[in-house]
């Protein structure tokens, strides 16, 4: 294997798992806001 054709593919390994890694954090971040909007609804309904 030469080099351009090793680079390119360790670029691509790189790029997928640097979208895996986003995509993780975005569900992360989404379920977080769920999250708490739920709980701030819990806590708007108990007040009244």
């Amino acid at each position: 294997m030469n080099r351009n054709t090793h680079e390119e593919e360790r670029r691509k390994v790189e790029e997928a798992f640097s979208i895996a890694i986003m995509d993780r954090l975005d569900r992360i971040v989404c379920w977080s806001v769920t999250f708490v909007g739920q709980l701030r609804l819990l806590v708007k309904l108990c007040r009244v």
